[in-house]
């Protein structure tokens, strides 16, 4: 068993709700929403890797700029859906196989140039191990007024074009790509660095031919362009379109006036960050099943090994459940600047999200408030183990060598920016 699963016991500290986010599932209904389909699975890959071709071709072939770019934007569309498929296949939901699983997430990942042992890492190992605890989880996590102040000029500057409407346009770019999920480099990762060299050089050389190819293929279908022209429409459009939306989709999975953040341990929960801490996100279309499943936030991260494609039916039966306690909204323009506007820095003591200014944006988040409880017939039998993370957060320790006998013990994960949960 990984000694992240039994933190929460050896410190003594209990959830924060009754119950664990998988008992709103009778052992039955697990069963069904976790059980993948290698047909269904491989007929979603084909069917998205050939519009990614198609789209591609479109966005280098001899046709009017306007279409071009058209193209381009739907190409980035769908490295975004390539990238959930590898989303999927990266906890081994996707089709039956950890192996399968493995190597599909390694050719989806090939558009949007993911290594996929480092995705892992930050993804799984920290994001749905510690979500919305500050410190550990780092993806979108909110400054707080003291923070804020004590930072550089560059960095506050920084952070206000993140939170803004046009933050998801650079945030990917600079916090993540190259740092976190193509070089070995970031504190969380380097220590193991030979552990993901092979997915790093699997990137820079599958992923770098593939962007050759890309060139080549648009000198042969429009040869009077230049190659400057081609990768900018063949590449660089739909690679910008791709990390938008992956930036946006995370903001409005975790950013929200009702969603909570945590920066002390005791006060964190697998309960309070993977229920309480994320949202679910209502889109005003319904043509892309990819990109809907995912916003279907909770039950995702409340049993990651459930397939994007049995969502729909799990978070009902979630919401069922936790009822007040899951964040719902529809995605609209006004929702989106309300947000913006509200989200800006977070008041850890109050539990109240702020504006750079430290003035309360939105009403503070009470946590004890009265959701649904999970139905008594769903608890009496059984205790199931949350399926990614403990169910409270790890005490934080000093940046110290251990001791070689205590080495041998488990311990606790350090904090992010120090080295990286151990299995």
């Amino acid at each position: 068993m990984s000694i992240l699963a039994t933190e929460g016991t050896r410190n003594g500290i209990r959830p924060s709700k009754a119950g664990v986010p998988s008992d709103w599932l009778t052992p039955e209904e697990r069963a069904v929403v976790t059980e993948k389909s290698l047909g269904r699975g491989l007929r979603i890959l084909g069917a998205h890797y050939t519009l990614y071709f198609v789209t591609l071709v479109g966005a280098v072939a001899p046709l009017p700029i306007a279409a071009n770019i058209l193209f381009a934007v739907a190409n980035g569309a769908l490295i975004g859906l390539l990238f959930l498929i590898g989303h999927d296949s990266g906890h081994s939901a996707f089709v039956p196989g950890r192996t399968m699983n493995r190597w599909i997430t390694r050719f989806v990942f090939v558009p949007c140039l993911h290594s996929r042992s480092l995705w892992d890492v930050v993804h799984n190992r920290i994001h749905h191990r510690y979500t919305n605890l500050k410190g550990f989880d780092y993806v979108w996590a909110p400054m707080g007024k003291d923070e804020f102040d004590a930072a550089s000029p560059l960095r506050r500057g920084l952070e206000r074009v993140y939170r803004s409407v046009f933050g998801p346009l650079i945030y990917y770019w600079v916090a993540f790509w190259i740092p976190k999920l193509v070089l070995p480099i970031s504190p969380e990762s380097r220590g193991e660095w030979r552990r993901h060299l092979p997915d790093t050089l699997f990137v820079i050389f599958v992923g770098g031919g593939m962007v050759a190819a890309i060139g080549i293929l648009g000198g042969w279908l429009a040869p009077e362009r230049t190659l400057l022209s081609t990768m900018l429409l063949g590449w660089f459009i739909p690679f910008a379109v791709w990390n938008y939306l992956m930036a946006l989709s995370i903001f409005l999975q975790h950013n929200h006036p009702k969603v909570p953040w945590f920066d002390n341990p005791d006060e964190w929960s697998f309960y309070g960050g993977n229920i309480r801490g994320t949202a679910h996100v209502d889109l005003p279309f319904d043509f892309l099943p990819l990109f809907k499943w995912v916003m279907l936030h909770h039950a995702h991260h409340a049993l990651p090994s459930i397939p994007g494609y049995k969502l729909t039916e799990a978070q009902a039966m979630l919401i069922e459940a936790y009822g007040n306690d899951v964040v719902r909204y529809r995605l609209s323009l006004g929702e989106y600047l309300n947000i913006c506007s509200s989200c800006k820095l977070f008041d850890y003591e109050r539990k109240q999200w702020t504006d750079f200014d430290g003035k309360p944006t939105a009403a503070p988040i009470d946590l004890a408030a009265p959701g649904y409880e999970t139905p008594k017939d769903l608890r009496a039998a059984w205790s199931l183990q949350p399926a990614a993370g403990p169910r409270s957060a790890p005490r934080r320790t000093a940046r110290s060598r251990r001791p070689v006998d205590e080495a041998r013990t488990e311990t606790p994960p350090r904090r992010a920016g120090s080295e990286p949960p151990t299995e």
